[in-house]
């Protein structure tokens, strides 16, 4: 008599997405981060939640003539982001989130490299430390163009493109896989994602 194979009971796997979005100011990635996560059914972890509480409790005013990033980068701010950050994104399952740790470690390169060689180097080996908890990360590139204000970036477009450069450089000199966006619509970028991610 044969023996009747029995169903398995488990259910498939659930997929554990960490998506960390990678880019400098202006290239929409917040918001495909807002439009992703509600795609993906996950945390939203928005950028402008820390940065906006530092900005409003050290009195920064945009159109002093100050630069946001260089205030930012300064007083200890830096790393008071980074740990924030790394705080935020420990204590999500899963997540996608407009601000990785590269893009922190690309800031601080810019603004720190002629000024703060200790604190650039102890930021760096925190972000690189961290980097892989990311299961993806997605870079959304630089476009030449000018960039839309929001009082909370610098609208230069070549201070941008140096962030991009430099971006590109830490996860090319980590050896971090990631994957650049070619659509640049918020609906054309989600379903190239969702694509990549086999959804």
């Amino acid at each position: 008599m044969s023996k009747k194979k029995r169903k398995s009971s488990k259910r498939p796997k659930q997929r554990i997405f960490r998506i960390g979005l990678v880019g400098c100011a202006g290239t929409g990635k917040s918001i495909l981060a807002a439009a992703l996560s509600e795609s993906l059914g996950v945390s939203l972890l928005s950028a402008k939640v820390i940065t906006q509480d530092i900005l409003d409790r050290d009195g920064f005013v945009y159109g002093s003539g100050a630069q946001i990033e260089r205030f930012l980068a300064h007083g200890g701010r830096q790393k008071e982001i980074l740990k924030k950050t790394i705080a935020s994104h420990e204590a999500r399952r899963a997540f996608v989130t407009d601000r990785t740790t590269v893009d922190l470690a690309a800031y601080a390169v810019c603004e720190l490299h002629d000024q703060d060689h200790s604190a650039l180097t102890e930021i760096q080996k925190e972000c690189h430390r961290f980097v892989r908890r990311y299961t993806h990360l997605f870079l959304c590139p630089w476009l030449p163009g000018p960039i839309r204000g929001n009082e909370k970036r610098t609208l230069n477009p070549w201070y941008q493109f140096m962030i991009h450069a430099v971006q590109r450089g830490i996860l090319d000199d980590w050896g971090i896989s990631y994957l650049v966006l070619e659509s640049t619509g918020v609906k054309e970028r989600i379903k190239e994602i969702r694509g990549l991610l086999d959804l």
